[in-house]
């Protein structure tokens, strides 16, 4: 099937009837006027009271808004490599999903007049249990699908996500209105469809009179973009005054079919025939369908799934997504919304994987706890090293299972832990290098920092190697820290309290600019090796060859640099890069802040090098030198374990 970025234009009306014969002109117009006042089950009219617009079929501004964002060059490049990750990437799910990808959500109402807040706020979470349930495929109305609609799309199943979507309740950017354990829920605080200041959220914009009842951009970024819902179809029940879903898109379907988009899902009818939305399960259609459609309705020489929620039907014929879909949202996401991903331990409460705060009544305390003493009956203070025995379970026994009378395994070593071992190094009179022991199977850390005694006004950092640069620092002020992991079990308990302070005398060893280099292994690290080269041919730096069998590891460096120009050579000996179906592998320039200067996606034949200059503390990328990917290779083996 032909795959197509964008679809046609899609803001117009589709009738499920055609006029064939106009006996006159006085007829034909008696006939539309009879159509507009009358309701058909087949076409969902809507007349918004509040603000006269009419809905008279759904409408969605994503192929015009996405039209807007690929003018800009920029932004193209970036779209079309996230394309090319998802792509590269196996489209299937597990039927039984365990571990769920957790999305932290922001909620903007903008222009209510009047607003009730609390009454905003539980329309919100309304609204997030409704999308929660259609992606899990737990929807209430599902069974239309498995008793029913099922049997006419023989070898398809629906499908679950994967994702749990929360609403942050705390660390929320300030300006807002909003304190420490409030839902992110704003009230006429943000304009417009972006709010850098939310970056890291899947924001929803709600908004009266667009036009349309939602947009959203092909495939979101995190960076502070979002979904746009009209306010008359967002969220199910009676609504908050002029802030109502109304019939026939009153059951919150508009934002799962929004926030597919911002998944990368597509309109379920791609372009027509010959142009599908590039998910090998959804059948090929001819054009979007309206209202409530008989089930068997065919175009392109198969059923249409036009009870998808990717469709135009109204809200309580749209019911499911497919098992394709599901798994090319949780492609995406993993691919390209990592800011989410990792922001969401940041700002939501912990969960259990279900979307329900754990509790020490849950039967089940394996480390989600954090915060929560679940001492027993006298809930006493943990006081000495935690185990399954103790009594005491109050957050500090991540990985391990006291969910019951028999206890196990308990916590062991070499598993993922807080972080114990720490060293600072002062670079400059105003930046520090805090590291700490590299703890095994870490998907990531996060440090907390702040001037001692100045109260809660903690400054949050995150990062991917067992190491981070503070910058900003004041001379003679003594500052604390305290350092966690994310594992695979999810965050632990942070380490105690450290402290350090840069002494007013203290000056850097570096006479020239920090940067650092991340190179993140596929299986073969045999045949992956890299040198930086200065503008005279020297080497300054080199590493490998590595080990097999340790893809997705981060291998860090740190380089000084005096002003020049320089090389930075990555090398496979193979001939098929370090990307992409033996592991993720990649390669990027930061600075000494972790800010990506320049980086390679990994797609590449026997070699990728990336050129670029420093002159004062700037970095400027020059010319990249590639060759593609040699596809005619016959691929050695894999590991049986993989």
């Amino acid at each position: 099937m032909k795959s197509t970025l964008l679809s046609e234009t899609i803001l117009f009306t589709k009738k499920p009837f055609k006029m064939k014969n106009l006996l006159s002109s006085l007829f034909g117009l008696c006939l539309l006027m009879c159509l507009i006042s009358c309701q058909d089950e087949n076409v969902g009219s809507l007349e918004l009271d509040h603000e006269k617009h009419v809905h008279v079929d759904r409408t969605c501004g994503t192929t015009e808004h996405m039209q807007t964002l690929m003018a800009n060059p920029d932004f193209k490049a970036k779209h079309l490599k996230k394309i090319e990750k998802v792509s590269q990437m196996v489209s299937n799910r597990s039927t039984n999903c365990t571990n769920r990808i957790v999305l932290p959500v922001a909620i903007h109402f903008q222009g209510v007049s009047n607003p009730d807040a609390d009454c905003l706020r539980a329309l919100a979470q309304n609204q997030i249990d409704i999308l929660n349930a259609d992606f899990k495929g737990t929807n209430s109305d599902i069974n239309k699908w498995t008793q029913n609609a099922a049997s006419s799309f023989p070898g398809i199943s629906n499908g679950d996500a994967c994702l749990e979507f929360c609403i942050a309740t705390k660390n929320h950017p300030t300006g807002y209105g909003l304190s420490e354990g409030d839902p992110a829920v704003t009230i006429n605080k943000t304009n417009g469809d972006n709010d850098s200041n939310w970056s890291g959220y899947l924001n929803m914009f709600i908004q009266t009179g667009t036009g349309v009842l939602g947009y959203a951009p092909l495939g979101g970024s995190g960076n502070g973009d979002g979904v746009v819902i009209e306010s008359s179809a967002f969220g199910s029940g009676a609504g908050c005054g002029s802030t109502a879903p109304q019939a026939p898109y009153n059951l919150g379907r508009t934002t799962t079919h929004e926030v597919g988009h911002y998944l990368l899902l597509d309109h379920i009818w791609g372009g027509g025939c010959s142009q599908d939305d590039d998910v090998s399960d959804t059948p090929d259609s001819n054009e979007p369908y309206y209202g409530c459609p008989s089930i068997g309705a065919s175009s392109c020489n198969s059923t249409d799934m036009h009870m998808n929620y990717m469709d135009y039907t109204n809200d309580a014929c749209m019911y499911m997504i497919s098992a394709g879909q599901a798994s090319r949202m949780n492609n995406y996401t993993t691919s390209s919304l990592q800011n989410l991903i990792s922001n969401a331990g940041n700002v939501c409460d912990s969960s259990n994987g279900d979307g329900n705060t754990p509790t020490c009544n849950d039967g089940i305390q394996n480390g989600q706890e954090t915060g929560v003493d679940c001492g027993g009956p006298d809930c006493a203070p943990c006081s000495e090293e935690p185990s399954c025995n103790d009594g005491i379970q109050n957050g500090q026994e991540t990985g391990v299972d006291c969910g019951g009378p028999e206890c196990t395994p308990c916590q062991t070593d070499g598993v993922c832990e807080t972080p114990s071992i720490f060293n600072v190094q002062v670079i400059s009179a105003s930046k520090v290098k805090i590291s700490w022991n590299a703890v095994p199977d870490a998907i990531k850390y996060r440090i907390f920092y702040r001037i001692k005694g100045s109260g809660n006004a903690w400054v949050k950092r995150s990062s991917s190697t067992n190491s981070k640069v503070l910058t900003g620092l004041t001379t003679d002020v003594q500052y604390e820290y305290k350092v966690r992991t994310k594992c695979p079990e999810g965050w632990t308990s942070f380490s105690p309290l450290q402290l350090f302070m840069i002494n007013g005398t203290s000056g850097s060893d570096c006479e020239g600019t920090l940067f650092q280099f991340e190179l993140v292994l596929d299986y073969y690290g045999s045949e992956t090796s890299w040198e930086l080269v200065d503008d005279f041919g020297e080497v300054i730096a080199a590493g490998g060859p590595y080990q097999d069998g340790q893809e997705g590891k981060v291998i860090t460096e740190e380089f000084c640099l005096e002003d020049g120009c320089y090389s930075l050579f990555v090398d496979d000996t193979y001939g098929d890069g370090i990307c992409c179906d033996y592991g993720s592998g990649s390669f990027a320039i930061l600075d000494e802040d972790g800010n990506v200067l320049a980086d390679s996606d990994g797609y590449f034949g026997n070699y990728d090098v990336l050129d670029f200059c420093t002159d004062g503390g700037f970095f400027k990328e020059g010319d990249r030198k590639t060759d593609s990917k040699n596809k005619s290779l016959a691929r050695k083996p894999y590991s049986s374990n993989h």
